[in-house]
């Protein structure tokens, strides 16, 4: 379980400014949010995962800035190169060795790609370094658990990132026998990927988008919409994208793989990694 940490209160006020400030948010009005965001951190209890916080926090977002979407401008630019990163992102996954085990690695790599915590970096500058580094090493037991599974689902996490998963999403879906569903959120929090958008970018193809029925950040299954309960519940395995999904699953869902990249030094303390690493983790063994 992760809990509230003293690094979390300052990773709030900037998540809350990034947010304002890809909205085009005045100084004013960023002034204004801050106010309002220090106000919400006095009165949260320690015992709160952050997730949680944060899920309140992106709602005071939405209401001072006026807008559904701060995000929307950020998500519509990542939108437009879609196309011409998941074809490249396939070139590098079809020419490994091992191209389930590199199209993991390639969707977690794609975690990087998160405005709403860090300052996003150049798509193509990232799939340059990628290019040349090693894929990261697949446990064989998770290798051999996707290659088994009947049904699986996949937990899709921010916009930016949807174009790293097309390699293994392709690849989850080409057995007839699998049955594949897609988990995005109910509607905009953060730059997270909605059900209208998945469908939008022709994630269909791959498998059936599943909404969460909510806006929480991470998954709460206490908001969640029944058949995305029940498709978590049904599959014989459940890749889960993202550290906000690593802190509100972990230890809840014991048939989840976890799939993210260490973005601050409280979930890379709870994991034992570097700010940055690769973290692919079976949930099992993490309950």
């Amino acid at each position: 379980m992760i809990f509230l940490s003293p690094e979390c209160y300052p990773c709030f006020l900037r998540q809350a400014d990034l947010a304002a400030r890809s909205h085009g948010a005045s100084d004013a009005e960023r002034t204004a949010l801050a106010a309002r965001v220090a106000g919400l951190l006095a009165g949260i209890s320690g015992e709160e995962v952050p997730a949680g916080i944060a899920t309140r926090l992106q709602a005071l977002v939405r209401e001072e800035l006026r807008t559904d979407d701060p995000f929307q401008r950020i998500k519509d630019r990542e939108f437009r190169r879609f196309d011409a990163v998941s074809r490249r992102a396939e070139t590098i996954v079809a020419d490994a060795p091992d191209p389930l085990s590199a199209a993991i690695g390639m969707s977690v790599f794609g975690n990087i790609m998160d405005s709403g915590i860090i300052e996003r970096e150049s798509k193509e500058q990232a799939l340059a370094a990628l290019a040349g580094m090693a894929p990261p090493e697949v446990p064989e037991g998770i290798l051999e658990r996707i290659r088994r599974a009947r049904r699986i689902g996949i937990l899709l996490d921010n916009a930016g990132e949807a174009a790293f998963d097309v390699p293994l999403l392709a690849r989850l879906g080409r057995e007839e026998r699998r049955e594949v569903w897609i988990g995005v959120k109910g509607g905009p929090v953060i730059d997270d990927l909605t059900a209208r958008e998945a469908e939008a970018l022709g994630l269909s193809r791959y498998g059936k988008i599943v909404s969460n029925g909510n806006r929480s950040v991470g998954t709460d299954l206490a908001l969640c919409a029944p058949e995305f309960r029940a498709g978590i519940a049904g599959s014989d395995l459940v890749l889960s994208k993202g550290q906000a999904n690593f802190e509100t699953l972990v230890g809840r869902v014991r048939n989840a793989v976890f799939l993210l990249r260490c973005k601050c030094p409280v979930v890379s303390r709870a994991l034992g990694k570097e700010e940055g690493e690769i973290v692919i983790l079976d949930g099992a063994a993490a309950a």
